[in-house]
């Protein structure tokens, strides 16, 4: 908070902090200490005969919350806070000068004004201060809400799995902050995790800038991290000419790949178009054995059918290009030439390894004799290839050939990734997303449950199929495991409850989370998220009915003053379909959800209440007048709005609820603006207008295609587009009213 003490206590106020008794000059001394410390403070003010005191808190919510409790301090027997509310006057100087702040002070008068006899005025004086003062320290010295509190770094990650499902980039990044304060995990295993939550809200600009990428890239590295790196470098430079069909361009830019990306070549199987290209492009350049190479064809032919031609085109204008190193008159089946005749086999695997051809290098090895160098060669390539069926063999050889005792008389590397061989093999099925679904039944696997998320990463996603069914048999008391424990989880199925016809899904998940009476800032995300899917999948009657009960249960868990913008933005959202407009439970819905708000109505914003009004109309209901009662009588909720009159605004998000509630809203708090909402696809001639023809364009990338972002960027040009990292019409109204 920026108060400026000495204009404060300049003309307009004639009292002087250094003349006044030392007592009450020490209270003023704490009040502005406190003041600076973003704390709840009072400073007071004395002209013409009269005394108004002026409270100053850190954040709206803090000034409403402040205003109630003045009331019950101060009230009306020792002030004007009936009257006016805390409301600065704006005919008075020393306000208006007061009024620039981003948080307006409270004002009120202490009562009786002096006269002749002024006793009274006297007492109220003294009680007056000493209220302020115990009142100050009684907010100021309160402990931390639950809501502050220290979590363990389990609580954490399963937040951020939570954010990265939703796509909430601004609660991913709280969650991160909050792991680099309070977690013991050191600098390499915190820039694991960027890159993952990066790769989560799919921003490869990230990915690419992060500023321990250089580091990670020249350390061992688990795949899933060098798979991110590799969507990243696939986003960066080779995705257009891909799409396109441009192979050229694609050798030209595999040829401008910075040397530090080089060693991005995994040598493990590829399981998408952009690891195939990435690994067949930086193979290709970097001469590849023919092993690697149709290694890599193959694969590819089971990704897309037309990748593997696409990719043998590559290697024709490459060594075109290179005719030295190739023999151009031969057809590409001489991809099978042999290592050069002088290395000896040890010498030939090394290079493999060298080159990422882990496999093949591991399968020449155990033709060999054994020696530390194989068991070398073995253990690295195994470690770095994590294919159960390759680490198997690695142990057979190393077993058969008594290798242990050489290992363990070798570098402490060796020994650990002996270590980890023998772990990896290990008897019984490895961890897996349906060895934890069976964990959190009771059943086996209770070790998958520990898993962190430099393991599930590497775990394949259940089937949409698989999803489902264990959805539709799992008992009340395992779906509320998953809603206690489930973020990592529900950040490697997110697709599955995106896809058109999941709302029974989402309804299901809905269910875990209130049944697990967890409240979380990743719960509340993956609330808004769910709603959103379970909307846009236009649910059965039933399903609609029953994901309101349980998303009660869960605004009823997580509701608190810190919290009502997003129970607010939860109303919203289920009350902007057309299912809510025939359901009889959206009613239900709305009181509940007003009741659950009203104990902490005095953190409600101006646009809350505009929202709770409007809902109230399209419900035909009335709206509860404690709701309305409080507000500060000068507040104009339209006021950080102004600046869009007359203007053309967009707001484009993938799910309607939130744009078309921050639509209406801004409709009426600002008067001749031009809006318009959009859901359009990338690429279509109405995205493309209204990309270009409006003043305003509103992004909400929480729900928005990184193409389409792009798409819109590119057809603004020069203006800008204003990025909104979080669901709800709340994350909108904020990111315009701060301009």
């Amino acid at each position: 908070m920026s108060i400026d003490f000495k204009e404060f206590f300049g003309p307009g106020n004639d009292i002087t902090p250094t003349r006044v008794e030392p007592n009450l000059q020490l209270i003023l001394e704490n009040f502005m200490a406190g003041i600076q410390q973003r704390q709840i403070g009072f400073l007071p003010r004395s002209s013409g005969g009269r005394l108004w005191w002026y409270g100053f808190a850190p954040t709206a919510r803090q000034q409403r919350e402040t205003l109630a409790i003045l009331d019950s301090w101060i009230g009306p027997t020792f002030s004007d806070l009936p009257r006016h509310r805390g409301a600065l006057n704006p005919a008075d100087p020393f306000d208006a000068a007061l009024a620039k702040a981003t948080v307006k002070p409270l004002r009120f008068e202490v009562l009786p004004r002096p006269t002749a006899d002024s006793e009274d005025w006297k007492r109220a004086r003294g009680q007056v201060r000493d209220a302020l003062l115990v009142l100050s320290k009684l907010l100021n010295g309160r402990p931390p809400s639950e809501f502050d509190a220290p979590r363990t770094t389990v609580e954490v990650l399963d937040d951020l799995g939570h954010a990265i499902a939703a796509r909430d980039r601004t609660v991913a990044l709280a969650c991160l902050r909050e792991l680099e304060a309070t977690a013991d995990l050191d600098r390499s295993n915190l820039a694991f995790l960027r890159l993952r939550l990066f790769a989560g809200l799919e921003d490869w600009k990230a990915v690419l800038g992060d500023r321990d990428l250089d580091h990670v890239l020249a350390m061992r590295r688990p795949l899933s991290v060098t798979q991110v790196i590799q969507q990243a470098v696939y986003a960066r430079w080779f995705a257009p000419h891909d799409a396109a069909g441009k192979e050229e361009e694609l050798l030209g830019a595999v040829a401008a790949l910075p040397a530090a990306l080089r060693p991005l070549f995994s040598g493990t199987p590829t399981t998408s178009r952009a690891q195939a290209v990435v690994e067949f492009l930086i193979a290709v350049q970097g001469d590849a054995g023919d092993d690697t190479l149709n290694r890599l064809l193959d694969e590819a032919g089971t990704i897309e059918p037309g990748l593997p031609a696409h990719l043998r085109n590559v290697l024709h204008l490459h060594r075109e290009q290179t005719p030295q190193l190739t023999a151009p008159s031969e057809p590409p089946a001489l991809l099978d030439q042999p290592g050069a005749p002088s290395e000896s086999p040890l010498e030939r695997a090394t290079g493999m390894m060298a080159r990422g051809e882990l496999q093949a290098a591991i399968e020449l090895v155990l033709t060999l004799e054994p020696s530390l160098h194989a068991a070398y060669l073995l253990l690295t390539c195994a470690r770095d290839l994590q294919s159960p069926q390759q680490a198997t063999l690695a142990l057979e050889y190393i077993s058969t050939h008594h290798l242990h005792d050489l290992i363990e008389g070798a570098s402490a590397r060796l020994r650990d990734d002996l270590a980890w061989l023998e772990q990896f093999t290990q008897d019984g099925p490895h961890p897996d997303w349906r060895t934890w679904l069976d964990a959190l039944d009771g059943d086996h696997g209770g070790a998958a449950l520990a898993a962190g998320p430099e393991i599930t990463d590497g775990w394949t996603p259940l089937s949409s199929s698989a999803l489902t069914a264990w959805l539709h048999d799992a008992s009340d008391e395992t779906l509320g495991k998953l809603g206690e424990l489930g973020g990592q989880f529900m950040a490697a199925h997110r697709d599955i409850f995106t896809e058109d016809g999941a709302a029974e899904l989402s309804e299901r998940v809905l269910a875990g989370l209130a049944l697990s009476g967890k409240n979380s800032a990743g719960v509340r995300v993956q609330t808004q998220a769910l709603l959103d899917y379970l909307l846009s999948a236009n649910p059965a009657s039933a399903v609609f009915a029953s994901a309101l009960e349980w998303t009660d249960l869960i605004v009823s868990a997580n509701v608190s003053a810190v919290t009502t913008t997003w129970a607010i933005d939860i109303l919203q959202t289920a009350t902007a379909t057309a299912a809510a407009a025939t359901s009889p439970a959206t009613v239900d819905f709305f009181y509940k959800t007003t009741k659950l708000v009203r104990p902490f109505k005095t953190a409600l914003d101006p646009t809350g209440i505009e929202a709770i009004k409007l809902i109230a109309g399209e419900l035909g209901v009335g709206v509860p007048e404690d709701l309305l009662a409080d507000q500060v009588q000068d507040a104009d909720p339209g006021a950080p709005y102004r600046y869009l009159q007359d203007s053309k605004v967009v707001l484009y998000s993938l799910t309607e609820s939130a744009t078309t509630r921050a639509a209406q809203i801004l409709r009426i708090l600002v008067p001749k603006i031009d809006i318009e909402t959009s859901a359009e696809h990338d690429g279509s001639s109405k995205l493309a207008a209204q990309a270009a023809n409006a003043d305003v364009f509103v992004v909400v990338t929480a729900s928005a295609k990184h193409a389409a972002t792009d798409f819109i960027t590119a057809k603004r040009g020069m203006r800008p587009v204003v990025l909104v990292n979080s669901r709800g019409s709340s994350a909108i109204l904020r990111e315009l009213a701060e301009g």
